[in-house]
């Protein structure tokens, strides 16, 4: 039981701003200040955001939903954006992404779909309860809607991609939004799907229900997305600015119709990483310049996995190439994204380790 009421503790988290920033944030140490803020309430730390579960429901035969209160050390969010969720299991902690909604009253919502050997997935549904305290990342992510919505949309979701469109239309039906929504939702079977009885109650949502691993009921269309099922569900896609998140494969097919048809205004977020094509493995010279030093590599794997294996810690989050936490500083070499097959040879950049795999021999600042 805290010690102290968490309305109390949040109405004097934004007086311990001083020190955080200027003179006084010097002579604080934070996780001095941490250790004995936790003692008194866990929602009292200088920086981190640690936020209460509140309700826990399943929603779909996969997906566990989950209220939570931030603390008022939370910035919060544009709907699209993700959040870094991190819980202790066995005494190591772990890290994953997800895209919340905000709810009314500054409330966070959650959905974790459980995940075949997931970790994190598997220990949020069998042990996360009302009450619990789980820590939150400050919202990142540049998969948003512009400040002001356009007239007419199309919103493209595989499986858990649902979840920043799902924000977006929140906060859009918040605005009294007028303009013309289409929503293509693919998943494998119907149970899979959540959140339809929110999407239901979207006015003007015209909602496509699409199949991929059971006959489509009324109304329902079969397949994957392709072109020929673009051009029957959404005849005017052309005059739509087109939103897509899903798997990185059902991403890239969307971004493949869009590029060969010069289709405008696509914004796209993956949340699982490109998978390498294993024909091209070549050893090369990896030269952690801060380090180990020069020490062979392949190009058959990430810069972040290779680092990993050669016993270096570098930081991470998303592992997919959204959030940044492993950037990195690139002195010279060739590397491929991963995502697009892009390959750059600039020195001097900036690159993304989780989704970057060398070409050639690269030097890192690392």
């Amino acid at each position: 039981m805290p010690l102290l009421p968490a309305a109390l503790v949040n109405r004097l988290l934004p007086q311990l701003r001083p020190l955080r920033r200027g003179a006084l944030a010097s002579l604080v140490r934070e996780d001095i200040f941490d250790f004995y803020g936790r003692l008194l309430h866990p929602q009292l730390q200088l920086h981190r955001v640690f936020a209460r579960v509140l309700s826990c429901r399943e929603e779909g035969d996969s997906s566990l939903v989950l209220t939570l209160a931030p603390s008022a050390n939370w910035r919060g969010m544009q709907p699209g954006q993700h959040v870094a969720l991190t819980v202790d299991i066995d005494g190591i902690r772990h890290t994953r992404r997800y895209s919340p909604s905000v709810l009314p009253g500054g409330q966070v919502e959650i959905t974790v779909k459980r995940q075949e050997g997931g970790l994190v997935s598997g220990w949020l549904h069998e042990q996360a309860k009302p009450g619990d305290y789980l820590e939150l990342g400050q919202a990142e992510g540049d998969f948003v809607l512009p400040a002001t919505p356009p007239a007419k949309l199309l919103l493209l979701a595989a499986g858990s991609g649902i979840t920043p469109l799902l924000a977006m239309l929140r906060a859009l039906r918040a605005q009294a939004y007028q303009g013309d929504v289409v929503m293509l939702y693919y998943g494998r079977r119907r149970a899979n799907l959540a959140h339809l009885t929110d999407l239901a109650s979207f006015p003007g949502l015209r909602l496509h229900i699409c199949l991929t691993g059971e006959a489509p009921g009324d109304g329902e269309s079969s397949g994957r997305f392709s072109a020929a099922q673009l051009d029957e569900l959404v005849p005017d896609a052309a005059e739509r600015r087109a939103y897509a998140c899903g798997a990185h494969g059902f991403v890239a097919s969307v971004r493949a119709v869009w590029q060969a048809r010069a289709l405008p205004a696509l914004a796209d977020e993956a949340f699982t990483p490109p998978v390498w094509q294993a024909a091209d493995d070549l050893p090369i010279t990896l030269t952690f310049a801060r380090s180990v030093g020069q020490l062979p590599g392949r190009t058959g794997s990430t810069l972040l996995e290779q680092a990993e294996a050669l016993g270096l810690r570098p930081a991470f989050g998303c592992r997919m190439g959204i959030c940044n936490t492993c950037s990195c500083h690139k002195r010279t070499g060739a590397v491929r994204d991963l995502r697009t097959g892009l390959v750059s040879t600039e020195p001097d950049e900036a690159i993304r380790l989780c989704i970057s795999a060398p070409v050639g021999d690269v030097i890192l600042d690392l």
